[in-house]
């Protein structure tokens, strides 16, 4: 019997139930993470630059 209204609360849901909107250009923006050294207050030295240059380097 549970089951039974399980089901048909599932399927009233699907039926008449909003589904969230979807994101906007705005949103996405938003929640983008742009990377700034600057604003963490580091200062990249060479030898900073030689561990991390591999992930920079684009591959042809």
């Amino acid at each position: 019997m549970k089951s039974f209204f399980g089901l048909l609360a599932g399927v009233l849901l699907s039926l008449f139930g909003k589904s969230p909107p979807e994101p906007t250009a705005a949103d996405l923006q938003r929640v983008e993470f742009k990377t700034s050294t600057q604003r963490l207050g580091i200062r990249f030295t060479e030898k900073i630059r030689e561990v991390f240059r591999f992930k920079w380097l684009r591959r042809s």
